[in-house]
């Protein structure tokens, strides 16, 4: 039975306050895009989940506000964004059912002062959308929220998805890739970890992150949402998400670094810097892991990091803690250095304020920042868009932003999947070749043959 939560007027934003709310028995929140893709008025499709929150999936559906940046117009107009969605939340707080369930989902470019990634012409330099319907999956039940819709178009759409949820679905059949190939040579890359060295020998900079696009096509077109639940299977931790802001293509990731959560004044940020081959087997991880441990080179890489960090956030926060020796995060390919790190929101600070000290991190850009990320832009030879921007969502009083690694491009055949590599004194280019093939096999891996 549908439960109509609330009916109050919202002039201002001049829609319909009806929130229908109802539940929808759903054993695979992800299949349902594909069953609902001739609704062009449910897009955009928006996915978010973290391993953190108890596992806890949403689908976001259609928009009721959007607000943007465009492509190359900097940073201080994609970071606006943030804190332009967080004050437009009081416009429409006569829809939401309970307080602190609306919130805006999107994301900011990795350098906004340039423009879209090739294969995604659609990423601006900032989007976050007010979504029409949301559904909420934990604890093995799923809850359907629609607002800003007269009620009896909402109970359509409630129907709509109850359809097609009950709608048998075949499992996905593995994907064979015909052909892959890499963005850039091994010489080419080789080159431009060279002319980073070199920058880095000059003083000019401290780290500076490299990056390559690997690209798959695929026999068919490839269904990002079947991705999203493979990635999710193979391994269940971090932030997973599918950005799909029309019919053609989206940008998706399971990245294991969070950039920055908020819950009241609670900050929690991670710091995620040097990289090893997790190995096959448990002892073979165990070597590993020691030996990440004990490298100079990536614990100089990580110290960078970490300090740039907690100098980015010093202005804005109090009460900082982090460990005092980085711990190591297993994941699927790779292990990490990590150095989670908590502290309270000083008084008087906004979010906007914090998220733009801290993007990007020296973790996905450099040091110095701008001076890094400029050489970024010269020796990669095409924006980013936003692979290693920020991705999450904005709520009244809470907010968690990912870092958009481990990500890539969906577009009809073919998927475009990112790998980057920190660049410190001491790094082999041949080395760090490698460990970008690592960082992209977490989403090359899940398709049955490679060519």
């Amino acid at each position: 039975m549908d439960d109509v939560v609330k009916t109050t007027p919202v002039l201002e934003a001049g829609l319909a306050a009806a929130c229908v709310r109802a539940s929808v028995d759903c054993d695979d929140l992800y299949a349902l895009p594909a069953a609902l893709d001739e609704a062009p008025s449910l897009l955009p499709q928006i996915g978010w989940s973290d391993s953190a929150a108890g596992g806890e999936r949403w689908l976001a559906l259609g928009e009721i506000d959007s607000l943007e940046a465009p492509a190359g117009s900097g940073f201080t107009t994609a970071l606006s964004v943030i804190a332009r969605a967080r004050e437009r939340l009081k416009l429409f707080s006569g829809l939401a059912p309970e307080p602190g369930f609306l919130r805006y989902l999107g994301g900011v470019a990795f350098d906004p002062r340039h423009g879209a990634h090739p294969g995604w012409p659609g990423g601006e330099a900032a989007r976050f959308v007010l979504p029409r319907v949301i559904l909420r999956q934990a604890n093995g039940k799923t809850e359907a929220t629609v607002l800003g819709t007269p009620e009896p178009e909402a109970r359509r759409i409630v129907e709509r998805i109850r359809r097609a949820a009950m709608a048998r679905r075949e499992p996905a059949s593995p994907i064979r890739v015909t052909e892959s190939f890499e963005q850039a040579s091994r010489d080419r890359w080789t080159d431009a970890v060279r002319q980073a060295l070199g920058a880095i020998d000059a003083g000019d900079l401290r780290k500076v992150v490299l990056s390559r696009d690997l690209l798959l096509d695929a026999e068919r077109p490839i269904d990002p949402w079947d991705l999203l639940r493979l990635v999710h299977g193979r391994d269940p931790h971090g932030l997973r998400f599918c950005f799909r802001f029309d019919a053609r293509s989206a940008f998706m990731g399971a990245s294991p670094e969070r950039l920055v959560s908020q819950a009241g004044t609670d900050l929690s940020c991670d710091c995620l810097a040097g990289t090893i081959a997790r190995g096959d087997t448990a002892e073979v991880e165990a070597r590993n892991a020691a030996a990440l441990l004990a490298s100079e080179k990536d614990g100089r890489e990580h110290r960078i990091v970490l300090e740039e960090i907690l100098a980015a956030i010093a202005p804005h926060v109090q009460a900082v803690s982090s460990p005092p020796s980085p711990r190591i995060l297993s994941l699927a390919e790779v292990l990490h250095l990590w150095s989670p790190i908590q502290a309270q929101l000083a008084p008087g600070t906004g979010l906007g304020a914090l998220v733009g000290a801290l993007h990007p991190t020296p973790a996905v850009g450099g040091s110095p920042r701008l001076r890094a990320m400029d050489l970024i832009h010269t020796l990669e030879g095409r924006s980013r868009g936003w692979y290693a921007g920020l991705v999450g969502w904005i709520g009244q009083d809470a907010a968690d932003f990912a870092v958009a690694i481990r990500s890539g491009i969906v577009r009809g055949n073919r998927m475009t999947a990112f790998g980057g590599a920190g660049i410190v004194r001491g790094s082999d280019p041949l080395q760090e070749w490698d460990e970008t093939a690592r960082k992209a096999a977490s989403f090359i891996n899940l398709f049955a043959e490679r060519g």
